[in-house]
């Protein structure tokens, strides 16, 4: 389910930025690419990015229809779903508060070719592709931005190749929620069920329990009705497998890395 929000608590926040004739959303997001774009520009689409409060479980994209709505999760986390004919699916990869979803689409084929649902609840922002082309047009910050969070999806792919024919399910666990927490929640609890880890790692429910369980009983997490709360994160961190630190390297590496990107 989508839902378009508008709190007192933003109303105040965008009454306040009128006042110090400040950007409004530099003021209300943590969305890596937005905050890229440039102050004046981002100042002149504010009345088109509207934020949203997504329920898990939303269809944002569906296969072969057009990209209509570029989201930037702030606080949401989305799943890219790879299917089968037959109908399987798992999540190839999960887009946080570091990405956003549409962007290239809607400057390419304007088609999803993919299936992408929200993972875990929380709050996101959102725009027509035909004001994104726009912004994207306008704004060099978040062209290379943009290209950034292709280039680390496209590295974090081939790295979970590599990571689910080699490292066993616990110790892809331990990655998988520490990037949801890095990507979605600042707290310590994940609103996750077993099922919902099951799918993100392609593996079956019972398969995920006998992981948790384990994890559990090392001190390292607890497990409730439609939540995994992490106790002790560091011992966590050496629970997850190598990938883990190697993603980290490649992301800094990317990130840190200067220069615009070339023009389409």
């Amino acid at each position: 389910m989508l839902r378009e929000v508008a709190s007192p608590h933003l109303e105040r926040r965008r009454s306040l930025a009128r006042e110090q004739g400040l950007p409004k959303m530099g003021l209300e997001h943590r969305n890596r690419l937005l905050r890229a774009v440039e102050e004046d520009i981002l100042a002149k689409f504010d009345s088109r990015l509207l934020p949203v409060e997504l329920r898990k479980g939303a269809s944002l994209q569906n296969l072969s229809e057009p990209v209509e709505w570029v989201y930037f999760p702030d606080g949401a986390l989305f799943a890219i779903m790879s299917e089968t004919l037959a109908g399987e699916s798992v999540a190839a990869s999960l887009i946080g508060y570091d990405g956003a979803l549409g962007v290239f689409e809607a400057c390419g084929s304007r088609i999803s070719y993919q299936r992408a649902i929200v993972h875990v609840s929380g709050r996101a922002w959102r725009m027509r592709a035909g004001a994104y082309r726009e912004l994207y047009d306008r704004s060099s910050n978040l062209r290379t931005a943009v290209h950034k969070h292709v280039e680390l999806l496209l590295a974090e792919s081939r790295q979970f190749v590599a990571c689910n024919a080699i490292h066993p399910v616990e110790g892809r666990l331990s990655r998988s929620l520490l990037e949801s927490l890095d990507k979605s929640a600042p707290e310590t609890i994940l609103p996750i069920t077993q099922e919902g880890l099951a799918q993100m790692l392609g593996v079956q429910r019972t398969t995920v329990a006998v992981c948790v369980s384990a994890l559990q009983k090392q001190g390292l997490l607890r497990n409730s009705r439609g939540a995994i709360e992490v106790i002790d994160r560091a011992g966590l961190e050496k629970a997850a497998c190598s990938c883990r630190a190697t993603l980290e390297y490649i992301r800094q590496e990317i990130y840190q890395s200067r220069g615009e990107s070339c023009d389409a």
